[in-house]
């Protein structure tokens, strides 16, 4: 996936279980499962990538780009699909943030055309690895 991949977000708050992102111009709060050392405190910027499972996908015949929960981990995603990696079985959303998705094998991929707007369930323990 490419740069736009990148997140770049205010620390709430973080420990060796759950880092909390505040994505800018927000009233998000974002719960996720850190990969690797955070490096900053609370109240400190930082870069990074999003991934999530998605559980099931609808493709969206209307607009719009949301996260829910506002605050917690996410549950649900929407937004317009970037880039397709057919390969990898991975999509990257375009939402309140940029999420990397990883599609199981009985998700029909072709619901994820670039350009298009999808919603979706996710797993539980969407993650955070930090950019160096």
């Amino acid at each position: 996936m490419s740069d736009s991949a990148t997140t770049r977000a205010m620390i709430r708050s973080v420990d060796d279980e759950s880092v909390v992102l505040a994505p800018s111009s927000s009233s998000y709060e974002l719960a996720l499962v850190p990969l690797g050392a955070i490096g900053a405190e609370p109240g400190q910027r930082v870069r990074g990538r999003i991934e999530a499972e998605a559980l099931k996908i609808h493709p969206a015949a209307g607009g719009g780009i949301f996260i829910e929960p506002l605050s917690g981990q996410p549950r649900i995603v929407a937004g317009r699909v970037l880039e397709v990696d057919r390969d990898q079985r991975t999509v990257l959303l375009g939402s309140v943030v940029p999420i990397t998705l990883s599609l199981s094998r009985d998700i029909d991929l072709d619901q994820c055309a670039e350009g298009h707007f999808i919603n979706c369930h996710v797993r539980s323990g969407a993650t955070f690895t930090p950019e160096a």
